[in-house]
């Protein structure tokens, strides 16, 4: 039936604001979500999964997130002077800091140190992204920025505070343990960041009727909601809700940065960075070898890294922590640091 112009008038209209396109975006959004709740519901249904779906994450995201970072740090000639420091000084100063670390408070320090890291690292990861999607959306500029940035951390400090009152004493198989947090001061988060969500509802409802919700930015922040909720509130098992947070964070990583080095590539294959650029090029063919190929990237260290911290432990006797869990861990607070330093550089560049 069609609808008079008077009607058609008043039918609120919204703005799309994707990243890539819709299947892109809705796969990116809903499709990475789904699946990371796939891999952690399953070790919710049935604990005993929870080992073959940790190696699973690992080898097709874990160090591949890692990799992915490195496409940007070294990718072009210029990248790797811009980022010299970066490549060479940090992974020592990292190394030696966590060996000091694991000298005092042993591999429970390093595993709480790796809570918090992870924690931190995600949740910026998810507000830079939902800048993306703000970016995309030409801004909202009847949306507060900071109000939205305390929003979106609303729910994981609500978790991570949900977390310290619960005092788990294992993460991953080891000793574990974070400071206490009375329940009183739990529930104060809790209602705070549900006000806050309550009023994101709110402005949303009315920014539809005005016909300016921006659907990618409104997606995108519903489903950071739902994962963290999942990961630190509704799911008990500590380790369970680690897999749904850090499988949906890695996933991400992965395709935004594909993304991005398909846009940066998009004039073709460039002569300085031929291998890079000619798999980041359209096709569905050249998208399966970018991938195999950061898989094959991410080999050696599965294989070489264990070796290496075998070899230390052998040289080096009385060492409170495995040698290769303090290398391994260098290469995640390296990539955390390193993250951090140029997507805000990258930010800059392109909107001084």
């Amino acid at each position: 039936m069609l609808v008079s112009a008077p009607i058609a008038e008043t039918i609120p209209r919204v703005r799309l604001g994707w990243l890539n396109g819709p299947l892109f975006d809705l796969t990116f959004i809903i499709g990475i979500a789904a699946l990371a709740g796939v891999i952690s519901g399953m070790t919710v249904l049935s604990p005993a999964l929870f080992i073959p779906m940790l190696t699973v994450h690992t080898w097709l995201f874990g160090y591949e997130h890692l990799i992915a970072t490195y496409t940007s740090l070294l990718g072009r000639p210029e990248d790797r002077a811009r980022h010299r420091r970066l490549t060479l000084y940090v992974p020592p100063l990292v190394l030696i800091g966590l060996f000091c670390i694991g000298q005092v408070y042993g591999l429970r320090g390093l595993y709480v140190l790796y809570f918090f890291g992870q924690f931190h690292h995600t949740v910026r990861q998810s507000w830079g992204l939902a800048q993306q999607y703000r970016h995309q959306a030409s801004g909202l500029t009847w949306d507060s920025v900071r109000l939205s940035e305390v929003t979106i951390w609303s729910v994981p400090v609500w978790g991570l505070l949900h977390r310290c009152a619960q005092q788990p004493s294992e993460f991953l198989y080891q000793p574990f343990g974070l400071p206490y947090v009375p329940t009183a001061i739990v529930n104060v988060a809790g209602v705070l960041s549900c006000a806050l969500w309550l009023y994101w509802i709110f402005t949303r409802v009315t920014a539809y009727r005005r016909g300016e919700l921006a659907v990618g930015h409104t997606l995108y922040m519903l489903s950071h909601l739902s994962i963290y909720l999942g990961s630190y509130l509704l799911i008990d098992e500590l380790c369970s809700g680690w897999l749904l947070v850090n499988v949906w964070h890695n996933v991400q990583y992965i395709i935004f940065v594909w993304m991005h080095n398909r846009k940066r590539f998009a004039r073709g294959v460039e002569t300085d960075t031929r291998a890079l650029s000619w798999l980041s090029q359209p096709g569905i063919r050249r998208t399966v070898l970018y991938f195999s190929a950061t898989i094959a990237l991410a080999l050696p260290i599965y294989y070489l890294l264990p070796q290496l911290g075998l070899r230390l432990d052998e040289l080096f006797t009385g060492v409170a922590v495995p040698a290769a869990m303090t290398i391994g861990l260098t290469l995640t607070f390296h990539h955390y640091i390193v993250d951090a330093i140029i997507w805000k550089r990258r930010r800059i560049a392109d909107h001084p």
